[in-house]
């Protein structure tokens, strides 16, 4: 090989040493840029994280605390704490508590549609006795609303295993949505049992009924149908996602000009290992 060849193939391999050195050059910056922007997208998932975990809870904070004030000085006016009211002003304190409970209800709602849709919930289970938890729902709304409120008669403890706020939540949901529906002069009907392993709690209201189109989207957000009453539109949605949680059910038997009856149903507590019976349950209930 002449020496004018050899000096060309050393350029050559010279250049392509050269090539493949910028090449490399080239994908390492490169893949320096993507590690970078990898590393800014964590962050801004965290932060985006963070800033959806604060969220429900300076809601709640910033919305439910003055609610509860409100209503705490409200009560304390009603029970004369700073001395007789006149029929007008008790009137006045009435509507005051009443719409306090109805706020802190909706802030309730929202706070849990929140938490739920972001997956934040961790259930807090422990031993629910559905019965009793219907008996201070029913006790409760029967402070706000005007509509006649109707528990059927006590019975042995109903047991489920569940989260006694979020249970209750959902019972408010479904009752307050009943007494919306019940319409003038109707009355709302609660009875709580349990049929082949499932604890069932019943709610009944007289008033118009729903359409197919109002059933079907009864758990969508913001579905008000035609209640005269109005609401967020969030209760039952809500429900129908704690009671998913729980491993339950919401069923509704609806009739156009017939009234409702909201079901729900949740797995029964099983027997406990140590082998606890009845009588006791009924004594723990008791104390």
């Amino acid at each position: 090989m002449t020496s004018s060849a050899l000096l060309t193939a050393a350029v050559v391999v010279t250049a392509a040493a050269l090539l493949v050195a910028v090449g490399c050059a080239l994908a390492w910056r490169r893949e320096r840029a993507l590690v970078a922007l990898a590393h800014r997208e964590a962050q801004e998932a965290r932060e985006l994280l963070a800033a959806r975990l604060e969220r429900p809870s300076v809601f709640s904070h910033e919305v439910r605390t003055p609610l509860a004030l409100v209503k705490g000085a409200a009560e304390l006016l009603a029970e004369e704490t700073p001395g007789p009211l006149t029929d007008m002003q008790r009137e006045f304190v009435t509507t005051i508590t009443s719409n306090a409970d109805q706020a802190i209800g909706m802030a309730e709602n929202m706070l849990t549609e929140a938490r739920l849709s972001d997956r934040l919930f961790r259930l807090d289970l422990s031993r629910v006795d559905l019965r009793q938890t219907a008996q201070d729902t029913v006790q409760q709304l029967r402070r706000i609303h005007d509509t006649p409120i109707r528990l059927a008669g006590a019975g042995r403890p109903v047991l489920v295993d569940g989260d006694p706020g979020l249970l209750r939540q959902a019972l408010v949901n479904v009752v307050t949505n009943a007494v919306r529906h019940a319409g003038p002069g109707a009355t709302v009907h609660v009875e709580v049992g349990d049929h082949e392993g499932q604890a069932v709690v019943a709610v009944h209201d007289d008033g118009a009924g729903m359409t197919e189109e109002e059933r079907a989207s009864m758990f969508e957000p913001f579905a008000v149908g035609a209640s005269p009453r109005s609401g967020t539109g969030l209760g039952m949605m809500i429900t129908e996602s704690i009671l998913e949680e729980h491993h339950g059910r919401v069923l509704v038997d609806t009739v156009s000009g017939h009234g409702t009856t909201v079901f729900v149903t949740l797995p029964c507590r099983r027997p406990d290992a140590r082998g606890g019976n009845d009588a006791e349950v009924r004594e723990e209930t008791r104390r």
